[in-house]
């Protein structure tokens, strides 16, 4: 609800958006009146949902597991890791009970975290951004289902909130530790893509899962064409002339690169390159993006490169502009008190 005045007119005007999708405005000569019938809306639309419920025979009594499989049928299955989404769904569904679907509060949630929080997995518990992120697959579900009127209640996790997060700490190589790792891969590894699909992620920013499913069509005029990606759209990236050529000879002799990463892994570890917990590959694409900055690139050209649908994903990269926040240098009281004293 938005109540606003009019500086030239005087008068206030309601903004309210009640049920599903049924928006109201009125303007009024007082803020009072205007709280006044927005409170007249709401009694409205309380006794419609009162008259229009059904008996309690009628109520949906689905299972939680019964709208994973909904969601799956109409939408999860276009994704492109939907078979990891709907196992992990149906594991929460089993974990929550398999609660009836209508009668999911907040409450519920909290405890499947207080729940999983006291689990081991791999060694190590699971983590708050794990969480949130399946809190944002449960919205999904409900939302996605009262959108297309399978359900006939709101998402009941609509008011849960996620947790907190710290910033994630941005790691990329220096000059020296990308020539490090690359000799490492030269000297040691017996794998014949490692190091090539690595000057790839370098050159381009790609994933490294993008870089590896290329074939030899995704290659042409000094380009690699990024198809089937995370934000489902194409994007062509150029190269260098000598890694082009390279790629292109290499595929002749191997035909398609193969699965590189636990290479690479190896390759990390043998160089000693200290990386924080839950980094790898992706390093050479926080690489890329650092290294693009600091050059003093465009950061709107930069988003489309990396094929982030949000440009706040790509800010983070920012602040590698050897520009940015320079002023902080410039502007701050010791360094007036310095020209003042200069000046004199």
């Amino acid at each position: 609800m938005k109540i606003t005045k009019n500086q030239k007119t005087g008068k206030w005007k309601l903004d309210v958006e009640l049920g599903r999708n049924k928006r109201f405005r009125k303007t009024c000569k007082t803020k009072t009146e205007c709280l006044e019938y927005y409170q007249q809306l709401v009694n409205e639309f309380k006794e419609v949902e009162i008259s229009s419920a059904p008996e309690p025979e009628e109520k949906d009594n689905r299972r939680l597991s019964d709208l994973v499989e909904l969601w799956y049928q109409g939408a999860g299955c276009e994704l492109t890791d939907h078979v990891r989404l709907k196992r992990m769904l149906d594991v929460l569904a089993m974990k929550m009970g398999n609660i009836v679907a209508r009668k999911m509060t907040v409450s519920h949630f909290n405890q499947y975290k207080k729940l999983k929080r006291t689990e081991m997995y791999q060694g190590r518990v699971i983590s708050d951004n794990t969480l949130n992120k399946h809190l944002g697959y449960l919205n999904t579900v409900y939302n996605y289902l009262y959108d297309i009127g399978e359900i006939d209640y709101p998402n009941p996790l609509r008011k849960a909130k996620k947790i907190k997060l710290d910033e994630r700490e941005l790691t990329f190589l220096s000059l020296d530790q990308i020539e490090i790792l690359l000799n490492q891969m030269k000297k040691c590894s017996d794998n014949p893509h490692v190091l090539l699909i690595s000057k790839l992620c370098l050159a381009t920013g790609a994933r490294w899962s993008e870089i590896e499913s290329r074939k030899s069509h995704h290659f042409h005029n000094n380009r690699v064409e990024m198809t089937k990606t995370k934000g489902k759209k194409t994007r062509s990236v150029p190269i260098p002339e000598n890694l082009y050529q390279e790629v292109k000879t290499h595929l002749v002799k191997h035909g398609q690169f193969s699965s590189s990463i636990s290479a690479f892994r190896r390759a990390l570890k043998s160089s000693g390159i200290q990386l924080p917990r839950g980094q790898s590959s992706h390093v050479l694409r926080h690489t890329f993006a650092s290294h693009f900055m600091m050059n003093k690139g465009n950061i709107l050209v930069l988003q489309r490169i990396l094929g982030h649908t949000d440009l706040k994903m790509t800010m983070k990269y920012a602040k590698f502009d050897p520009d940015h926040f320079k002023e902080a240098a410039d502007l701050n009281p010791l360094a007036s008190l310095e020209r003042r004293s200069m000046s004199r």
